[in-house]
C-alpha cells in the first residue's frame, strides 16, 4: 500500500514546491537582490582593544546637556570601550570645537561654524557637521536654535552668492581681530567680495546640502513654518533656482535665466552678486583639478535634464560636469522640499484674511513648490536615462559623471554625495540591483581611486592622491553594508586608524603607513563617525 502511494506523494510534494517558488518570486519581487555576502556562521564577536584616549577639549564652544547625558547613558551599555571613546570624541566635536559665533536671539538665531582647521564655513561641511544633532533638538531648545541658525546663515550666504562654496564670518556678526580674507587671486565670474567669500567653487552639492539641512530640520521638529517663512531663506531660493536653471542649459549658446522675486533687507547687507553672466573659474595652479578649462567654463555639456557642477564635493574640478551623485542628492531634496511646502500651504488655507506680506510669502512658497517638484522629478528621470552604463564586468551600474554627449567617467570619490552613498542620501535602496552592482565595482580595482595596502583599504580621491584612503568612505561603507563580517573589519580598521591619527577621524590616511595622514581636525568626518557608531548601536548592538 505504501509503495503504491509513493509516486503520488512525490508528485504532490513537487507541485507544492513549484508553487512556493512562484509565490516567492511574486511576493519578494523581481528587483530584489538578496545579499549574497552574508555569512550565517560568523564566530562570536570579541572587539580588539587598542586603548583609544579621550581627547575632548576642556573649554568647549557649545554644550548640550541632552547630548552629554545621552553619551553618559551609553557607558554601561557599550562593551567595545574603544568604540565608546571614539563616539565621545567624535559625536560632539562640532559643538566642542567649531561654533565660532552663535547669536542666541530665538526670533533670529544665527550660527557660524568653521570646518575645522580652516577658518571658513563650507555650506556642505556645515550641513553635515550639524546634522548628527537632529535627534536631540526636540529635547534641547538651545541646540534647536543653534541648528536653525546654521540654516539662516547659509541662506544669507547663498542669497549673496549661490555659486560660492565657502564663506567667512557673516558681515552682520561682530567683528573679530585678525580675520583672514578669501581668495583674491582666483578669476571668477560672478565676482565676489573676498571679505565675505572664502572661495567660490561652484559645487552642486552645496545647494543640495542646504536643501537637505532645511528638510531634515523640518522633519525632525515638524516646524515647517519656521523655515519656509524665514526672510533670508525665501530670498535665497529664487536665486538658487536661477543658478540651477542656468546650469541645465547647453554649454554653447546658453543664456542666463532670471526669476521674478527680488531681495530686500532692513540690514545693511551687501549687494548680491550678479547671476546674468553664468559661471567661470580660473586659478593659477599646477594641479588641473584646482581650475577649470576652456577659459574657466569647465567641461562641455549637452542639455539633458541634469544640472552641471563645476566642482565635486572634494573641491576638485569635475571631468564631465553632470556629477551623478550630486544630481541624485538634489533630486531627492527638491522632492522632499516640495512635499513640506505643500503640507504647509494646505495648513494655512484656513486663514482667509491673510495680510499682504503673508500673501507675498504664499506666492513665493507656491513658486518654490512648483519648481522644486518639477525639477526634482526631471533630474531623477534624467539620471536613469543618462547616468546608467552597461559595464562589461558588473552589468548595469551608475556612472560617476557624464556629459550627455555620450561620455561617462567610471569611478567614485570618498566625499559625499558619492555613488557609494546613494542609499544614505535617500536616492535608492541598498537592495537595488543597480546599486549593488555599482557598489561592487567601486569597492574594487575597477575604481581607480580604490586603494588597498598592508594597513587598510578603501576609497580615496584626487584631492589627496595615490594610496590615501578617506575614513569618510569607510563610514559610508558601513552604513551601506549588508554583511556583518565587512562591518566588523571596517570598525576594526577605523579604530586602528584613530589610534594612529589622534583618536579622531582625519581627512585621509596612507594605506601602508597610517602615521602619514592629512587634516587631524576635520569636523565633518567626526560627525559622520558619530552618526555611524549610533547606527551600529541600533542595527548591530552586539558589535558595540
Amino acid at each position: 500500500m505504501f509503495k503504491k502511494s509513493l509516486p503520488t506523494f512525490i508528485l504532490l510534494f513537487f507541485i507544492i514546491l513549484v508553487n512556493l517558488v512562484i509565490l516567492h518570486r511574486y511576493v519578494v519581487g523581481p528587483d530584489f537582490v538578496p545579499p549574497n555576502d552574508q555569512n550565517p556562521k560568523l564566530p562570536p564577536y570579541h572587539a580588539p582593544y587598542y586603548g583609544l584616549s579621550l581627547v575632548r577639549p576642556k573649554e568647549k564652544k557649545f554644550t548640550s546637556h541632552v547630548l552629554e547625558d545621552y553619551l553618559s547613558s551609553l557607558k554601561s551599555k557599550m562593551k567595545d570601550k574603544d568604540l565608546y571613546v571614539l563616539l565621545q570624541n567624535c559625536l560632539p566635536n562640532t559643538l566642542d570645537t567649531t561654533v565660532e559665533w552663535f547669536n542666541e536671539n530665538e526670533n533670529d538665531p544665527r550660527t557660524f561654524l568653521i570646518t575645522g582647521d580652516i577658518p571658513a564655513m563650507w555650506i556642505r561641511d556645515s550641513s553635515n557637521q550639524i546634522a548628527p544633532y537632529m535627534r536631540f533638538i526636540n529635547e534641547d531648545k538651545r541646540l534647536r536654535d543653534l541648528v536653525f541658525g546654521v540654516i539662516q546663515v547659509q541662506a544669507s550666504y547663498l542669497n549673496y552668492d549661490p555659486y560660492a562654496n565657502a564663506f567667512l564670518r557673516p558681515w552682520y556678526a561682530p567683528k573679530k581681530e585678525g580675520e583672514k580674507r578669501g581668495s583674491t587671486t582666483d578669476h571668477v565670474v560672478p565676482a565676489y567680495n573676498p571679505d565675505i567669500v572664502w572661495e567660490s567653487k561652484y559645487e552642486l552639492d552645496s545647494i543640495g546640502h542646504f536643501f537637505q539641512l532645511s528638510n531634515d530640520y523640518m522633519e525632525a521638529t515638524g516646524d515647517i513654518k519656521r523655515v519656509v517663512t524665514s526672510k533670508d531663506w525665501l530670498e535665497a531660493i529664487p536665486r538658487i533656482f536661477q543658478v540651477l536653471e542656468n546650469q541645465m542649459q547647453n554649454t554653447w549658446g546658453s543664456t542666463a535665466t532670471s526669476f521674478p522675486f527680488q531681495t530686500s533687507s532692513q540690514r545693511h547687507d551687501p549687494e548680491p552678486v550678479r547671476l546674468d553672466q553664468g559661471y567661470r573659474f580660473q586659478r593659477w595652479t599646477d594641479r588641473p583639478t584646482e581650475t577649470l578649462g576652456e577659459y574657466g567654463i569647465g567641461g562641455i555639456t549637452k542639455s539633458c535634464g541634469l544640472v552641471r557642477s563645476a566642482f565635486r564635493p572634494s573641491d576638485d574640478a569635475t571631468t564631465f560636469p553632470y556629477l551623478i551623485p550630486s544630481n541624485a542628492q538634489l533630486s531627492v531634496q527638491l522632492i522632499r522640499l516640495s512635499e513640506f511646502i505643500e503640507t504647509f500651504l494646505k495648513e494655512i488655507e484656513i486663514e482667509f484674511h491673510a495680510q499682504q506680506q503673508q500673501q507675498q510669502q504664499q506666492q513665493q512658497q507656491q513658486f518654490i513648490l512648483k519648481n522644486a517638484k518639477e525639477l526634482g522629478n526631471k533630474i531623477s528621470k534624467a539620471i536613469y536615462e543618462h547616468g546608467i552604463v552597461e559595464h562589461a564586468v558588473f552589468g548595469k551600474v551608475f556612472a560617476f559623471e557624464v556629459d550627455c554627449y555620450g561620455s561617462q567617467l567610471m569611478m567614485d570619490d570618498a566625499n559625499i554625495p558619492s555613488l557609494l552613498s546613494l542609499p544614505v542620501i535617500g536616492f535608492i535602496s541598498k537592495n537595488d540591483s543597480i546599486y549593488r552592482n555599482t557598489r561592487e565595482m567601486i569597492l574594487s580595482e575597477w575604481n581607480p581611486w580604490y586603494f588597498q595596502g598592508t594597513f587598510g583599504k578603501g576609497i580615496g580621491g584626487p584631492h589627496t592622491g595615490q594610496e590615501m584612503v578617506w575614513p569618510m568612505s569607510l563610514l559610508i561603507q558601513i552604513q551601506t553594508s549588508m554583511d556583518e563580517f565587512e562591518i566588523r573589519e571596517l570598525i576594526d580598521l577605523l579604530k586602528r586608524m584613530a589610534k594612529k591619527t589622534g583618536n579622531l577621524m582625519c581627512e585621509s590616511f596612507h594605506v601602508n603607513q597610517p602615521e602619514k595622514y592629512t587634516r587631524s581636525w576635520f569636523s565633518w568626518a567626526n560627525g559622520l563617525a558619530g552618526t555611524t557608531i549610533l547606527q551600529i548601536i541600533q542595527d548591530y548592538p552586539h558589535l558595540a
